[in-house]
């Protein structure tokens, strides 16, 4: 044998290496390495069994209704494939995304009666757009004691403790520091651990089919609505009504009502008849001004609402004795929930003020479904505590009725709903208001508030939620989004406040020093006709800087 020099020798074993690693790889992974390594993240690849799946991207993605249609052949494709073999029938194919464990895209499927039988115990399948996502969380662990530990829940979905206890570690601000609905487990009797699903709708036949399965038969759902932040009265619906939440103990419904085709009953039967059942409780916080939006403009007369303010002030005021402070003001749900579930919630503004008329990013799924979630949660952990106060008063009355609060069984509070009052006589009243009860009125209890006045308190209520530093009172907060939103005029605003009507330059007052305080947006037309017009030159430069810019602005 001839020798070989011992560069020629290190030359041959380098190749020879090279050789077997190569026959070592798979072809169809090394390809697909490739074009992975190649291409950027948003890269798309389909997989046999899950259909198309989708790598981590930088961005929340935004699934809109041409990328079902489109991807319906697809998702077919898979599920002949999937016939193949046995399989359950839920939703657990995922597409990954990051900040979500999994993220499941349902398909079509008839509605047989075994289905329909099993709805309340799989995740089905409904619809033939391929519109309802189901959201799940991470795993569970045995219930912590701890008093200071994750909060106390009457409901089978309980916060799972490391879950708790790492959102209390995290970074004060950070994403993982908030209260989330994908923190709350419940365990099956087998012993099987099942997540909270959300179920995303786009039309009116899957939101109906949802309702059917999931929510019909329910005694206590939580409740909430987002709407367009810059909408007005005459933008109809779509942008005043945009998504409408509805949450049981293991599911969550989003109902996209802004992306649905116009029908005559655009929302369906089951949905109006869980809203319009007064046996069937809805909490939330501002609920009244949603429900009003829902009346006015989907004309869905609801029933059964329940205020978790009044909730949560009987509780808290009664358990230090401090009855007086029970009242009917509104309280953020984000205060309620850092109390009682003991977690921060998110109310970032960049969320809660985007377009809710688009088709729904990862973050705005997150955020709405923990809003209804929470108003769930929430009032279940309020009525445990209730009930171990003594004497133990009853469950406030369902807001619509406008009855006073009651803080033992034929013991009531003489509170109705605050009368409007002006400014000066606001600081007054909110100096007293702990000082002593108040005493009961001789006079009849005010009669229902108009729904427009009722709108813009609500709207005043999440305002003053997503701006907890707010320098604008209530009252100017109020009569600015009755005069921008619903394009009134002040003279109306002042008859609708108060019977007899408040002064007109009180209400103009309200306005500019809203617009001045907050720099909020105005109609500079409608502002010179209606407002400034009214106001002196110098009294405008000397006492509204901010909205005497604004008008020159728009004027140059």
């Amino acid at each position: 044998m001839t020798s070989l020099a011992g560069s020629e020798i290190v030359s041959t074993v380098l190749r020879s290496q090279k050789a077997l690693r190569a026959s070592l790889i798979p072809r169809n992974w090394a390809v697909r390495n490739a074009r992975m390594t190649a291409t950027p993240p948003k890269y798309q690849l389909w997989h046999p069994t899950r259909g198309i799946s989708f790598s981590p991207v930088a961005q929340s993605p935004v699934l809109t209704p041409e990328d079902a249609k489109t991807s319906n052949g697809a998702v077919a494709a898979a599920n002949q494939t999937r016939s193949a073999t046995p399989h359950s029938n839920s939703l657990e194919d995922s597409l990954l995304y990051p900040n979500l464990e999994g993220l499941s895209l349902s398909t079509p499927e008839k509605n047989t009666p075994e289905s329909a039988n099993d709805a309340r115990n799989t995740t089905k399948t409904v619809g033939e757009d391929a519109d309802i996502v189901s959201v799940d969380g991470q795993i569970n662990v045995p219930e912590n004691k701890d008093p200071e530990g994750p909060p106390i829940s009457a409901l089978p979905f309980k916060m799972v403790d490391n879950l708790f206890y790492a959102a209390k570690k995290a970074p004060a601000g950070s994403t993982n520091s908030f209260w989330s609905y994908t923190q709350y487990r419940a365990t099956l009797e087998d012993g099987t651990e099942q997540k909270v699903k959300v179920h995303y709708c786009r039309s009116t036949h899957t939101m109906e089919r949802v309702c059917q399965d999931y929510f019909k038969g329910e005694k206590v759902l939580g409740f909430d609505l987002e709407w367009a932040a810059d909408s007005t009265r005459s933008q109809g619906f779509r942008r005043n009504v945009s998504l409408i939440q509805l949450a049981s103990p293991s599911r969550i419904g989003l109902f996209h009502v802004a992306l649905f085709a116009n029908k005559d009953d655009i929302l369906g039967p089951t949905f109006r008849a869980i809203m319009e059942d007064s046996n069937v409780t809805k909490v939330g916080v501002a609920i009244k001004g949603d429900a009003t939006r829902l009346r006015n403009f989907l004309g869905v007369d609801s029933k059964g609402l329940l205020e978790l303010s009044h909730l949560y002030k009987l509780i808290t005021h009664s358990t230090t004795g401090r009855y007086s402070e029970i009242n009917k003001k509104l309280v953020p749900l984000a205060s309620q929930v850092e109390q009682y579930l003991r977690l921060p919630l998110y109310k970032g503004q960049d969320v809660r003020s985007s377009d809710w008329t688009k088709p729904l990013r990862m973050d705005q799924v997150s955020y709405s479904s923990s809003d209804a979630y929470a108003g769930l949660q929430l009032y279940a952990t309020l009525e445990h505590h209730r009930k171990q106060l003594d004497p133990c008063p009853p469950t406030p009355y369902h807001a619509e009725l406008n009855l006073p609060i009651r803080i033992a069984d034929g013991v009531l509070l003489a509170i109705n709903d605050d009368p409007v009052v002006d400014a000066t006589e606001e600081t007054e009243l909110e100096a007293t208001a702990t000082a002593k009860p108040r005493r009961t009125s001789s006079k009849p209890p005010p009669g229902p508030k108009d729904s427009r006045v009722e709108i813009a308190e609500d709207r005043v209520a999440r305002y003053k939620t997503a701006h907890p530093n707010a320098q604008a009172t209530f009252v100017q907060l109020r009569a600015y989004y009755m005069w921008h939103e619903q394009g009134l005029d002040p003279q109306t605003i002042a008859t609708l406040l108060r019977n007899p009507p408040l002064k007109l330059t009180t209400v103009i007052n309200y306005i500019l020093s809203a617009i001045q305080t907050e720099k909020l947006p105005a109609d500079t037309e409608k502002l010179r006709v209606e407002i400034l017009s009214t106001v002196v030159e110098s009294t405008l430069q000397s006492r509204w800087p901010y909205i005497t810019a604004l008008v020159s602005e728009s004027r140059s």
